[in-house]
């Protein structure tokens, strides 16, 4: 009470724990909140910022995606019907004139009537593996089982499918998602047939929640993925693989590699359902 007693009467009134506009402590809280307001800020700013590049990155992808559709539409509908043109007219000059020519002639003629029919083949061919028509039309399932027909049909390969995700009703997957998996696929295999050294390879899908998982397994020769990331071994232009990552990171997901020399490889990517670039500015909007 004595001590009380002896306090100027202005401390008296002070409230408890107001802070003396003398004492330094107050400055030093004052600049840490301005720091701590101008750090959220830039945080705020750098989020942004990573969604515009998001953004561009996508549409850089789609005109990327369309310039593949653009191309295999001219393919199939410009050389494509040249060669369909040329190839029945050479059948019906063979048809014709067989009366008239020699055994090389007509041998010749009908090596011709061969090439350009193997020219046509090749042709529809490219042009389905640069953008297939069946995965606008029909979505991911149709698409996937048809590459893997084709992989088995021209190279041998055995593509085992397994798609969960895809097996609920009518119901189809966003197209860019959609593409994206079948990129994925369509790469991962490729590098099972130049790397692997095996004749089978297992694909599967399945959702988990509101993420998308896919998994590409072979039981080849494997190989050291912190080396292909970094550019060693088969290099990142061999095998594609920081690309495929890049791209699945684009899409808020994540991509992982399971291998290691003669055990084996392992590629799963998770995705989500929902786009988060898309999900979070409704969401900042209800905030």
């Amino acid at each position: 009470m004595a001590e009380t007693a002896d306090r100027p009467s202005s401390d008296r009134n002070r409230p408890v724990g107001t802070a003396d506009a003398a004492d330094p402590m107050h400055d030093i809280v004052d600049r840490v909140r301005d720091i701590t307001h101008a750090n959220e800020r830039l945080f705020a700013r750098l989020i942004e910022g990573e969604r515009r590049f998001r953004g561009l990155a996508k549409a850089v992808w789609r005109v990327q995606e369309e310039e593949q559709r653009r191309i295999a539409r001219e393919l199939h509908d410009g050389i494509g019907q040249t060669l369909t043109a040329l190839t029945h007219q050479l059948e019906r000059l063979r048809e014709k004139l067989a009366p008239a020519l020699s055994t090389e002639l007509a041998a010749g003629l009908a090596d011709s009537v061969e090439m350009a029919r193997l020219a046509l083949n090749e042709s529809r061919e490219l042009s389905r593996l640069l953008r297939p028509p069946v995965l606008d039309d029909l979505g991911l399932a149709a698409a996937l089982s048809w590459l893997a027909r084709t992989l088995e049909q021209r190279t041998g390969l055995m593509v085992e499918l397994a798609l969960e995700a895809l097996e609920r009703g009518d119901e189809r997957l966003d197209p860019d998602l959609e593409t994206l998996v079948f990129r994925l696929v369509q790469e991962a295999l490729t590098n099972v047939l130049k790397h692997s050294g095996v004749e089978r390879a297992e694909v599967a899908l399945r959702r988990t929640g509101e993420s998308l998982e896919l998994r590409v397994s072979d039981a080849g020769r494997g190989f050291d993925p912190a080396a292909i990331l970094a550019g060693g071994a088969m290099g990142a232009s061999g095998s594609g693989l920081r690309g495929m990552r890049d791209r699945v990171e684009l899409f808020g997901g994540r991509l992982e590699i399971a291998a290691a020399p003669g055990g084996g490889t392992r590629l799963t990517a998770a995705m989500p359902l929902r786009d988060p670039a898309m999900a979070a500015p409704a969401a900042e909007e209800r905030g």
